[in-house]
């Protein structure tokens, strides 16, 4: 994106009303451009061994500029907290580490792309914020400390993410969690745009149970990967049916549904792939989806973003996944949400074949309404 058109994008932001919005003593519209268009940074300071290795050497600065030259504005970074926490002493962030965490930012904010730093834990983390309240009393100072960190950092380049995907089960406890967490995320860094999400693995549904903060600097966000039938057939984690799914089209069509049946071998995932084919899967359906969580950010005079979105590449077909990834983000900047598609290099990837191959992926990129490298 070029200057040029990251003003047109932020002057569009500012006249909005919706979702997306820029809103008087809220999120600034020069914010909100710069969450236009990004891409989730996995397996590096998440969801792989914090080696130094890893996380010293796992991209560079190359990779980033080349993001940037395609259109993306930002990036997303998960980081998983225990690179940086101690539960014995939460408020000392690894001074060992710290260094390396910068050395990450420093790259990507070189490459003139903004930066979500969001906590991204295991499940068993989640699942002790759910259930134990010395255990947040913990994570809370963890994220003042982080927040003050991250403080002396430009606010108009870096975004904080309170939690990846809480799945409470409670929406209720969440939201007393959440609040903590940002309250303390605010007294660390009190110019920087935070960023939340709902209940149920950061779902729509999750979204829409939310009652927004009286802090107006605070974006919402929700993930979609719907339907999960096709987004995640062939993925070996999760729900135990969609390694057996596979040959699941999108949009839903009836021959290749029974072409899909006739090769799937359990019982169970045939009769939910059998459901699937009614569902009416496709492009419309897609809006009528993210029309709730536009509705509820227009009802609360909020902004969003979705910033997690993708399709295991494993086993789906490649047209169809490009047919949904197109409807997604079509769908979503038509109602101004801002997005980060999962993921850069891992499993969903930008990439032509994960970190094997960076070389970014043609097809995909157009279906980002990206540029060719």
């Amino acid at each position: 994106m070029n200057r040029r058109t990251f003003i047109q994008f932020a002057a569009a932001a500012a006249s909005l009303s919706v979702a997306g919005c820029s809103i008087p003593g809220g999120v600034p519209a020069n914010r909100l451009a710069r969450l236009a268009r990004g891409v989730n940074m996995s397996h590096w300071f998440a969801q792989a061994p914090f080696s130094r290795a890893t996380l010293q050497s796992r991209h560079t600065a190359d990779e980033f500029r080349a993001l940037r030259r395609v259109g993306l504005t930002h990036v997303r970074f998960p980081l998983d907290p225990y690179v940086l926490f101690s539960e014995r002493n939460p408020a000392r962030l690894d001074p060992d580490r710290l260094p390396l965490l910068d050395a990450a930012l420093d790259m990507i904010l070189q490459a003139d792309l903004a930066v979500i730093v969001e906590l991204h834990p295991e499940d068993r983390f989640v699942d002790r914020l759910a259930t134990d309240d010395r255990f947040v009393d913990a994570v809370v100072q963890f994220w003042r400390a982080l927040a003050m960190r991250l403080s002396a950092r430009d606010p108009e380049w870096v975004f904080l993410e309170a939690l990846n995907e809480a799945h409470f089960d409670n929406p209720p406890r969440w939201e007393a969690v959440l609040r903590r967490f940002l309250a303390a995320m605010r007294d660390g860094a009190p110019r920087h745009t935070l960023i939340a999400s709902g209940d149920g693995w950061a779902s729509i549904d999750g979204l829409v149970q939310l009652t927004p903060v009286a802090d107006r600097n605070v974006v919402y966000n929700f993930h979609f990967y719907e339907p999960f039938e096709f987004t995640h057939q062939g993925a070996t984690w999760g729900y135990e049916m969609w390694r057996h799914y596979c040959g699941v089209p999108y949009p839903v069509d009836a021959e290749r549904i029974a072409a899909a049946l006739a090769i799937i071998d359990n019982p169970r995932a045939r009769d939910e792939i059998r459901f699937y084919g009614q569902s009416g899967w496709g492009a419309t359906r897609i809006g009528m989806r993210l029309d709730q969580a536009a509705a509820w950010g227009a009802q609360h005079n909020v902004p969003l973003t979705c910033n997690e979105f993708g399709v295991y590449r494993l086993i789906s077909t490649p047209a169809d996944r490009i047919a949904w990834l197109t409807d997604v983000r079509a769908a979503l900047e038509q109602r101004r949400i801002g997005w980060a598609m999962w993921d850069y290099a891992g499993g969903f990837s930008l990439t032509r074949d994960g970190m094997n191959d960076r070389s970014l992926d043609d097809e995909t990129l157009r279906a980002l309404g990206l540029s060719a490298p």
